[in-house]
């Protein structure tokens, strides 16, 4: 997000793949400059800086951002300011974000500096800060940023700020304790609350990350559509990749989702209004049914074959006691205040039930398929949870039958809503995709050797696993190598040559002329 502080008569800028275009409602913002095919690149970026998210807790290399997992006593300092934790002494050696202009600061006093490891979420905005005296060109750039001061000051994230990093920055003795530097860094943060991206360390275990958030200059001039037109990556240097996720016209608005998808219009509503500072009217917000999606869809009270939807989906009180919701089927109305009553309750029954008690998570979902859609975000939710006890059935040496039809099913269901709410490109997909596949070869290898199915019959369903594959790997592909997406594109790959080898060997053994007698599964 960009604000307009720019003249009018400024010249555009035009790149290759996207110009930046002005309007009143979006300020500066990103369209494309030619036809975009999905999978085509729009730009790559590297961060202005990168830092601990403002929730972070733990500690890290203030190089490198790997997490610091050795005893305090066994922890290394860089050597020249005495102060920056390091993962390890070679990453001292090597370039990364714990800079000059920041050591020197360090240096010059170590007395009250030297606190600031158990102070880490400050580390951005005094990197910002620093940069703003340092690199007066890339300032410009950023000063651009919409830091909605305006909308913020006085309220509960101004003073969290004001606690969290404008005062513990005083205290350290890193800025000068004035009016001025106060109200800068205010902006700071509202330019970094706004505009950054969240990314994610690495470390020795996908476990061991933690969430970071870097500003990229160009990227934040992406506007905002909760169903977005883009796919963003990002290595393990931090470069920002913007892929097309579907084929975009030429003048047509690049888009980004700032908020969580799966999540229902009211929720994405209020996170993009107290974070970001805007009322969202994109065509998903404005559906009461959220493009047929139905998250946010409750069963019918009353004729119990309907589902209930908000008249106004562009209200900012969706749960207020004179805001109506309608069942599409017997037009009967509720008040928002009675929908955000059967919320909580759901909530609560979710909160309540132990996540690895599996029976009791099925049982749940059941009872509550009886009040909300079975897309509803709550439910999906729930749904997840029961994924990630399945998968441990899955690795196990002779997974049931039963649970890997589950997950198929479990799987299809996320699909439906992800083809509506993502299209195009979408790692979920890709990851969905692959354990569809895997589901789906080991039902067609366990069916075969209980000798319910033909040699024949398991090429096919084999083929249906390898066509799964495929899918997971057009979504997965464009992931870096060193993430975890894009390592499990590289075993796709893999099993990819597995299954075509499995399929040759099961063709070979099948009697020529055979025809299968069992229907394949579909998917």
């Amino acid at each position: 997000m960009v604000n307009d502080r720019e003249t009018q008569d400024a010249p555009a800028q035009v790149f290759l793949k996207y110009r930046i275009a002005k309007s009143e409602k979006l300020g500066r913002y990103m369209i494309a400059e030619k036809d975009l095919v999905a999978g085509e690149v729009i730009l790559r970026e590297s961060p202005v800086s990168v830092g601990p998210t403002a929730f972070f807790e733990g500690s890290l290399c203030f190089n490198c951002h790997k997490p610091i997992v050795q005893p305090e006593l066994k922890r290394y300092n860089c050597t020249k300011c005495k102060v920056a934790p390091l993962c390890q002494p070679a990453c001292e050696l090597v370039p990364g974000y714990h800079k000059n202009a920041e050591c020197s600061l360090f240096r010059s006093n170590q007395l009250y500096s030297s606190k600031i490891s158990d102070h880490s979420t400050v580390l951005l905005p005094l990197r910002l800060w620093l940069l703003r005296q340092t690199e007066t060109e890339l300032w410009k750039h950023i000063d651009l940023m919409e830091d909605h001061v305006k909308e913020r000051r006085g309220t509960h994230i101004w003073s969290i700020r004001e606690q969290t990093v404008v005062q513990v920055l005083h205290k350290l003795r890193l800025v000068p304790d004035d009016s001025e530097t106060s109200e800068l860094m205010q902006r700071i943060c509202g330019i970094l609350d706004v505009n950054s991206f969240e990314l994610r360390s690495s470390g020795e275990s996908e476990l061991e990350g933690h969430l970071l958030r870097g500003l990229y200059t160009k990227a934040a001039l992406m506007a905002h559509n909760c169903r977005s037109n883009t796919h963003l990556t990002v290595d393990e240097r931090d470069e920002l990749a913007i892929y097309a996720s579907v084929d975009i016209k030429k003048g047509a608005t690049i888009y980004f989702n700032y908020t969580g998808f799966l999540l229902g219009s009211a929720k994405r509503r209020e996170n993009l209004r107290e974070g970001k500072y805007f009322e969202c009217e994109c065509t998903l917000c404005r559906d009461p049914f959220e493009l047929k999606s139905n998250l946010s869809s409750l069963v019918c009270p009353r004729c119990r074959q309907g589902y209930v939807g908000i008249q106004n989906p562009l209200t900012s009180n969706p749960y207020g006691l004179k805001t109506k919701w309608q069942c599409e089927r017997c037009k009967s109305l509720l008040s928002g205040k009675m929908i955000k009553t059967t919320l909580n309750l759901t909530r609560s029954l979710i909160e309540n039930t132990e996540n690895f008690d599996t029976k009791a998570l099925e049982s749940l979902l059941t009872k509550l398929l009886l009040t909300v859609h079975t897309n509803h975000y709550l439910a999906l939710d729930l749904k997840e949870k029961l994924l990630v006890n399945y998968r441990k059935e899955m690795s196990a040496i002779n997974p049931r039958k039963k649970i890997l039809e589950r997950i198929l099913n479990l799987h299809r269901e996320g699909l439906a809503v992800l083809d509506i709410i993502e299209p195009g490109i979408s790692r979920q997909k890709g990851i969905r995709l692959y354990e569809m596949h895997l589901a789906t070869a080991l039902i067609a290898k366990k069916n075969y050797a209980a000798r319910e199915i033909s040699p024949l019959e398991l090429s096919l369903q084999l083929k249906e696993a390898q066509d799964l594959l495929r899918k997971a790997l057009s979504n997965l592909l464009l992931e870096p190598t060193g993430t975890p997406e894009g390592r499990l594109a590289k075993l796709a790959l893999q099993q990819m040559k597995l299954l075509r080898e499995n399929m040759t060997d099961a063709n070979a053994l099948a009697t020529p002329g055979q025809k299968p007698k069992t229907q394949t599964m579909k998917h």
